[in-house]
């Protein structure tokens, strides 16, 4: 029986296909950084999870992760919060100013999740439940895949199909370790998946060295390798208490370890901050721009002459005063807003070119 020529996966590396860059609010997995998730394995209450919040922030992380609906093996250990856990993860990265990311481990939970945070995690217990990979594609929010304890690596980008099957293309790959027998080493971190991952396809690929059974020394080095292999980030589990977690097999860092570990990947949050203000003064920049060409169009409607030399005058004076207040060289401000005058007034042009008007 003739079934027909295979299908041309979309997760695949074709000579078009550049790397996938998933945008995170302002985080970017895929552009050559290394984007660092962290957080506890799961929010347990609302000073807990501010405080690693703002410890996560501080040392430079970029996305805020932690546990909200809990999967164990036995029936009587911890399950999270659930839809508290939500809202207290989401106020958390709001105060952090850090997007947030969860496991979602029901198809009827992905939408209560979509609703509050910023990523949807499928875990590795559900790579496989198609059910839940094409919920999550079509929630439309970005989707974390992460490789199961025993999954080759074709079945893993099989799994990534199904979310972008549904149209999803913000889909990033957890590589976080194959199932042994060693107890020592518990679920072993596959370093080698990284490059191999990243020759057939083109979706960025983080890892997780956190299932490395019971040593958080370990979690540096592996790291470090994550970052030397080209992995396009890191997951990192961090309590305020590890000893007193209520979930987690033992390996979530404190915060002083969290910060050291930081130091040593060499991730300045002052560099990613400046990165992520750049991008913000990008959106910032688009937003007033059709907001100009808005006021422009009302202008035209009501005979209103464009050019107000003097609504400009008052504008570069107010940030003169701006800058006086914040410790700029008022100058470089008033350079950056004539700048961003000019160019208004030729998207104004640009837009009204067609109705004939022109800024008088």
């Amino acid at each position: 029986m003739t079934t027909g020529p295979e299908p041309v996966l979309k997760s695949s590396r074709r000579p078009d296909v550049e790397t996938t860059i998933v945008d995170v609010v302002d985080v970017r997995f895929g552009d050559g950084s290394y984007p660092v998730i962290a957080g506890p394995v799961a929010v347990e209450s609302e000073e807990q999870i501010l405080t690693v919040g703002a410890a996560a922030a501080e040392a430079g992380a970029s996305v805020l992760r932690a546990g909200t609906f809990r999967a164990e093996q036995s029936p009587y250990a911890f399950k999270g919060l659930g839809e508290d856990g939500l809202w207290m993860l989401e106020k958390a990265g709001h105060e952090a100013g850090l997007p947030t990311m969860t496991e979602v481990l029901e198809p009827g939970h992905v939408d209560v999740i979509a609703d509050h945070i910023d990523v949807l995690e499928v875990g590795p217990d559900n790579m496989q439940n198609f059910v839940l990979l094409r919920a999550a594609g079509a929630s439309g929010r970005p989707v974390l895949v992460h490789r199961g304890a025993s999954a080759t690596i074709d079945e893993w980008l099989m799994a990534a199909e199904y979310v972008l099957n549904e149209g999803n293309d913000r889909v990033v790959l957890c590589e976080r370790g194959s199932r042994t027998f060693d107890p020592r080493t518990s679920d072993t971190l596959d370093i080698t998946a990284v490059p191999v991952v990243q020759r057939l396809s083109h979706l960025p690929v983080v890892i997780d060295p956190a299932p490395v059974n019971g040593a958080p020394d370990i979690l540096r080095p592996l790291a470090l390798a994550g970052r030397s292999a080209g992995a396009d980030g890191l997951i990192v589990s961090v309590h305020p208490d590890p000893g007193g977690a209520r979930a987690g097999n033992g390996n979530q860092l404190d915060l002083t370890g969290f910060a050291g570990l930081m130091h040593a990947l060499g991730i300045p949050s002052l560099r990613d901050e400046i990165d992520r203000i750049d991008r913000q003064l990008v959106r910032l920049v688009a937003e007033r721009l059709r907001s100009s060409i808005d006021i422009a169009r009302i202008k035209v409607a009501r005979g209103i002459p464009l050019h107000s030399p003097l609504r400009e005058a008052e504008l570069v004076a107010e940030a003169r005063a701006d800058a006086e207040a914040h410790g700029v060289d008022p100058d470089y401000v008033e350079a950056l807003m004539s700048l961003v005058l000019d160019n208004s007034r030729a998207a104004q042009r640009a837009a009204l070119d067609g109705g004939g008007a022109r800024p008088e």
